[in-house]
């Protein structure tokens, strides 16, 4: 049986965030029929040749998912945001989720659990067919839906020679059993999804197969901190 060792979101993902100061500078536009975010680095300062793939939360390419690929972006990397929610995340129908009697999260999970999915492995081939060359290398970053997608892509079936992942749900021992390249997690020290027992798992697992990975653990913070700027969440995503 495939345990888990993050449960599917639930209402600790949407406790009350902040959005960013400032305007997002990237694009969207479609990869492989799929709506993307890009955001390049200066090519004349700071550009280092590596593409970065990020897979976002369930409020998919909102504002600080935006911002954030921009900030990755201002650090060297050309930044490919992916929406496998098809411009159906969270945040097109509410910033309050959990006071919000007309969202079924629920129901909304169910519809695009396995969508995302396909849409992830369709938009990366087209990703590859673009963007890969001589010199080029691909990492990855997951925010809790999308952890498993790094997991993925760091497998024998993935691209990338790196990821990262934060407080990841939906997450099975398999996902980290296939990772082949290093992985580093973030985490907080108290998370309703990936509590200390599955995580010491997930760390056992990679340890047993002489896997690279590094973990980060936060106190003081909750499931979601990686894109919920507001005090005191703050210092930690800083």
């Amino acid at each position: 049986m495939d345990k888990v060792l993050a449960k599917p979101p639930s209402e600790c993902c949407f406790r009350p965030g902040s959005q960013q100061v400032g305007m997002s500078r990237g694009t969207i536009r479609q990869i492989g029929g799929v709506d993307t975010y890009i955001s390049t680095p200066d090519p004349s300062g700071t550009a280092n040749g590596k593409v970065l793939l990020y897979f976002p939360d369930a409020f998919g390419l909102y504002k600080n998912a935006c911002l954030m690929m921009d900030q990755f972006a201002a650090a060297g990397y050309l930044v490919l945001g992916v929406d496998y929610f098809n411009g159906d995340g969270v945040a097109k129908h509410t910033t309050t989720p959990l006071s919000d009697p007309t969202f079924d999260f629920e129901a909304w999970t169910q519809k695009h659990l396995h969508s995302s999915e396909v849409i992830a492995e369709i938009w990366v081939k087209s990703v590859v067919e673009e963007f890969a060359g001589e010199g080029v290398r691909f990492g990855c970053v997951g925010y809790c839906w999308g952890a498993r997608f790094v997991c993925h892509q760091l497998s024998t079936h993935g691209i990338c020679k790196v990821g990262v992942i934060a407080h990841p749900s939906f997450l099975k021992e398999t996902h980290v059993e296939g990772v082949q390249a290093p992985l580093y997690i973030v985490a907080p020290a108290d998370d309703e999804l990936f509590p200390h027992e599955q995580r010491s798992r997930a760390q056992e697992i990679l340890m047993q197969s002489g896997k690279e990975f590094s973990v980060q653990v936060y106190s003081g913070v909750g499931h979601g901190f990686a894109v919920s700027f507001v005090f005191p969440f703050t210092k930690a995503v800083s």
